[in-house]
């Protein structure tokens, strides 16, 4: 058990590490569908048609903050 918990301050070391790198910082899809006030099937479409970046991690969709706001940004401009 002390182990999983040295590997665990480990990771969190290195997830602050990144993000103090700037890579960013990421958002599941319930967060995009709250930030965009969108459906979780709207946002599937835009990831299908290519018009929402999005990587994916053990089965798991991710999308970059940085991404969702400057959408959010080409939004408000139209």
């Amino acid at each position: 058990m002390e182990r999983v918990k040295e590997l665990m301050s480990v990771l969190h070391l290195q997830e602050q590490l990144m993000k103090n790198k700037g890579i960013g910082t990421w958002l599941d899809t319930r967060e995009v569908c709250a930030m965009l006030n969108l459906s979780k099937r709207s946002v599937q479409s835009m990831r299908e048609r290519g018009e929402l970046p999005y990587t994916k991690i053990e089965g798991r969709i991710y999308h970059r903050a940085d991404d969702i706001t400057k959408m959010m940004e080409a939004m408000i401009k139209n």
